[in-house]
């Protein structure tokens, strides 16, 4: 019994042994990014701000910072990610989000739309764990809403433009990044439970809702890759990094809390975990393969069976269309 506890546990910690990375220096190795406008969910949170920040600090004509609504407007990680970059300018702008609102993604996309006429780099970063039971206010599960269809509707909304970009000029590169985690590995057998989507899933351990929800992301970009070949749609493990979601799960989690004092010799940091990220999103085209999934940094053939099974990411496609037909 403790080794099918401490499993699961080990991997999403620690993870497991496997191909050493590409060599990837973000300051060497990002191109110009000139003219191009990004979009970060989840923006205010670690990642985001460092990935910003990197970004940043190469020339975009625009980057947004979609995260949930706060008082200040967004002003304060606005200033963090200039303090980070200095000389960007004032190309930072918050887009305030509720992923786990459907009419709230569709506002922002329509932000976005009404503002810009391209989008050559979308992250799909936002993400949550540790929650307990419950609906959204559409009626669908928590962490499955926040994780996985806020962002494939915010995806399907904000396409028209992405594929307006790739069709400006020949020499346009839009891509598309879904963060996942090594963590779809522990999805409960069978993958999703499509037709429990619309409960709060209180049968499955908050692991399992967060892990079906990651599973789908890599299993929609897949599908998404293979229907727009002129952009490019990834996905991503980021790595095991002390963020501060993961600094609340060592203070919530009782296995979390008993292994913190080794932890920091399995993590890395933030500036090292953005850097699949920035790999994938402004590596060379010819480096970066469409409906792949990537972990540190550029490795690929470690995603699960179910991961791999289009039978179950065809079914999910379907399913996602129908749910966002109102939406759209």
């Amino acid at each position: 019994m403790a080794a099918l506890i401490w499993h699961p546990i080990r991997r999403l910690l620690f993870g497991l042994p496997g191909k050493p990375s590409i060599s990837f220096d973000p300051a060497r190795d990002i191109p110009s990014l000139a003219d191009k406008v990004i979009l970060i969910t989840g923006g205010a949170g670690d990642l985001g701000k460092q990935l910003a920040i990197e970004y940043a600090r190469h020339g975009p004509a625009r980057i947004y910072i979609a995260d949930l609504p706060c008082d200040d407007g967004g002003e304060a990680v606005i200033k963090e990610i200039r303090d980070g970059a200095p000389g960007c300018g004032d190309i930072v702008r918050f887009l305030a989000i509720d992923l786990s609102s459907l009419e709230s993604v569709r506002k922002a996309a329509a932000e976005v739309t009404a503002a810009e006429d391209r989008l050559d780099i979308l992250v799909l970063n936002a993400g949550v764990v540790l929650m307990k039971p419950d609906v959204t206010q559409d009626g669908y599960e928590m962490t499955w809403s926040i994780n996985f269809l806020g962002h494939a509707l915010l995806t399907k909304l904000l396409m028209p433009t992405l594929l307006q970009t790739a069709a400006s000029t020949p020499e346009a590169d839009v891509r598309v990044l879904a963060v996942s985690s090594e963590g779809h590995a522990m999805a409960p057998k069978g993958g999703i439970f499509f037709d429990k989507l619309k409960t709060g899933c209180s049968d499955l351990t908050y692991v399992q809702r967060y892990a079906q929800s990651k599973l789908a992301i890599i299993g929609y970009a897949r599908e998404l890759a293979a229907r727009h070949p002129q952009i490019k749609v990834v996905s991503v493990h980021p790595g095991r990094i002390l963020t501060g979601l993961f600094r609340r799960l060592q203070k919530d989690n009782l296995l979390f809390k008993y292994t913190a004092p080794i932890t920091p010799f399995f993590c890395t940091t933030v500036e090292n975990g953005v850097k699949n990220h920035l790999w994938v999103s402004t590596a060379p085209a010819a480096d970066v393969v469409s409906g792949t999934y990537y972990e540190p940094v550029g490795i690929t053939g470690k995603e699960s069976a179910l991961a791999r099974d289009e039978k179950l990411s065809g079914r999910l496609w379907e399913w996602t269309e129908a749910e966002l037909a109102r939406w759209t």
